[in-house]
């Protein structure tokens, strides 16, 4: 009987500690001053510095981000991110008082640092340290408060990025079916295919059908890719090609931005698509990158590297095309 009641008043102190600490902690974060709603649209700037590394310039001009100084294109989707991570920073609860931020890698040796700017003026200052064992929460300090608190979303992620991985890494993006012609160069072949509109068919025999019979369902325009003398390529290979190129991406970028020093190349591709000329050009693998290929482009300034397996697509499509030919 006795150890029944002794029992009984452990579970009591356990349930009232625990409605203490409850209370306590909903008393603290009842507490935490949120930082004022930003409009991700109205940042102009973004200045970041990941674990002491060089700080990293972001800034707006005419509704595109850029990488200061050298004005590099941010890829949209990440600075997407950035931005709203920035404007919409959400503090759910206090973690430390202490001060010490080891433990939370919010040290400068550890942490990411953002600066946050719209108009000229900071609007927006905050650290951000490892991702909470929640995995829904980050460990932040805010500018000019001392303590450590939860912040909503896995941001650290979000910031953790360097020069090369926040580039716009898009070389193409062109809409197949405006394209008027293809010309392509691989050693000593040369190819150049013309797209060419046919007469559809059933449209033709529709024509002596009587108006009853008719299939009055409009068709989209039937093409054919024309080689020199007038035969034409399989649409298989052509689409291919087209398929590996009009949405072509690149895998990073040369450091040495100088296209004059790269070799002769080895393939090159050049299409129209009724608005305007892109070319493509790749060059032999370099000992340092054999998993990769320097290229370079009509739609950037910068030489890039595409991988093994884009260029060994892009052949694929091409030897296709020029084996017919030959």
């Amino acid at each position: 009987m006795k150890l029944k009641k002794e029992y009984l008043i452990l579970i009591v102190l356990i349930v009232a500690l625990a409605l203490y600490l409850m209370m306590r902690s909903a008393g603290r974060d009842a507490d935490i001053p949120q930082p004022a709603r930003l409009e991700a649209s109205k940042l102009s700037r973004l200045v970041v510095t990941v674990k002491q590394s060089a700080p990293v310039e972001l800034v707006k001009k005419d509704e595109r981000w850029q990488i200061e100084p050298k004005k590099y294109a941010v890829d949209q989707t990440v600075i997407g991110n950035m931005t709203r991570a920035a404007a919409e920073l959400t503090l759910s609860a206090i973690v430390s008082e202490s001060g010490s931020y080891e433990r939370y890698g919010l040290t400068p040796k550890e942490g990411i640092t953002v600066q946050a700017f719209s108009e000229g003026k900071q609007v927006r200052a905050f650290s951000i340290g490892k991702t909470a064992p929640t995995n829904q929460h980050t460990f932040v300090l805010v500018e000019g408060d001392p303590k450590v608190y939860h912040a909503r979303g896995q941001i650290e992620t979000v910031f953790n990025q360097t020069v090369d991985s926040l580039r716009d890494k898009t070389v193409f993006a062109v809409e197949k079916q405006n394209i008027t012609d293809i010309t392509i160069v691989k050693g000593s072949y040369h190819l150049t295919l013309v797209k060419k509109k046919i007469q559809n068919k059933k449209a033709a025999d529709d024509k002596t059908a009587t108006p009853q019979a008719a299939d009055t369902t409009p068709e989209a325009p039937q093409f054919e890719w024309e080689k020199p003398g007038g035969t034409t390529a399989e649409h298989r290979d052509v689409d291919l090609l087209l398929d590996n190129i009009v949405r072509l991406n690149c895998d990073g970028f040369l450091e040495d931005e100088d296209p004059a020093k790269l070799s002769k190349a080895v393939l090159q591709i050049t299409f129209r698509d009724g608005t305007g000329e892109y070319r493509l050009a790749v060059f032999p693998e370099q000992k340092e990158t054999k998993d990769k290929r320097p290229a370079v482009a009509s739609s950037t300034p910068y030489p890039f590297y595409l991988s093994r397996w884009r260029v060994e697509g892009l052949e694929k499509s091409i030897d296709g095309l020029l084996a017919a030919n030959r």
